[in-house]
């Protein structure tokens, strides 16, 4: 079955040029066009795509509120999702990783680049769908950060409502507790809480393993999930742009 990706964007140009470029690929890809985020939402739940890549500044509804609406009210949640823009604005990046984008890409696009992300991303989810079939048949599945973030776990965990353990091995070490999915409580060397999922979060190489069980352990994480996972976004963007000034 062919890879389905939706490409929104107001400009018919730019939409021609990403739908010749994922074209000429080699890869077998089914693209599927919207002009704005209210076409890309209806046809998001429709069609169900396996990847999303949306200009931010459209009418009607602009990228980033398609972004938000797909991962609260769509029946594809966890959809990859990869943001054009033809500025560089730290606040509108944090704003759309917040709303829950995986990657940006500048314009004029890099045909090389966007390849090889919309390829990096496919992957992940195909990891990121054999675990959960994994962790249907078994009590638990391990794995490595360099495959699958641990922003990426949690939210698979949430959606599927799973209780346990996620235990982490990299520069740091620590324990994120889940209960019917959502965060409970968190723990590192010298971290409790949010501030221990935050620390945790920013680690891209190491590696994980959750166990299914039930949790019996004191409360220390008080916001809701999503908050959490919104700031840990947002810590983790702007760190990135303090190493790169």
């Amino acid at each position: 079955m062919a890879v389905k990706i939706l490409i929104v964007d107001d400009n018919p140009n730019v939409l021609r040029l990403l739908n010749i470029s994922l074209s000429k690929s080699g890869a077998a890809y089914e693209i599927i066009e919207a002009e704005n985020g209210e076409m890309a939402f209806d046809l998001a739940n429709k069609e169900k795509p396996d990847l999303i890549i949306s200009d931010i500044m459209m009418p009607q509804m602009d990228g980033i509120e398609l972004c938000w609406m797909i991962r609260e009210n769509s029946e594809i949640p966890l959809v990859p999702f990869i943001f054009l823009t033809s500025f560089e604005d730290p606040e509108t990046e944090i704003r759309g990783f917040r709303a829950g984008a995986d990657e940006y890409l500048n314009k004029p696009i890099d045909r090389k680049d966007l390849l090889r992300r919309v390829e990096e991303l496919l992957a992940r989810t195909t990891n990121l769908k054999k675990m959960k079939n994994n962790s249907d048949i078994k009590k638990g599945f391990s794995g490595d950060l360099s495959e699958l973030s641990i922003v990426e776990l949690v939210q698979m965990l949430n959606l599927n409502k799973k209780s346990g353990v996620l235990n982490i091995k990299g520069e740091k070490k620590g324990k994120i507790y889940l209960k019917d999915g959502h965060l409970f409580a968190a723990e590192t060397d010298n971290k409790n809480g949010e501030e221990a999922v935050y620390e945790l979060v920013a680690l891209t190489s190491g590696t994980f393993n959750f166990d299914l069980k039930d949790v019996q352990i004191e409360q220390n994480i008080k916001n809701s999930t999503m908050n959490v996972i919104m700031e840990a976004c947002r810590i983790m963007d702007e760190s990135r742009h303090d190493k790169k000034e």
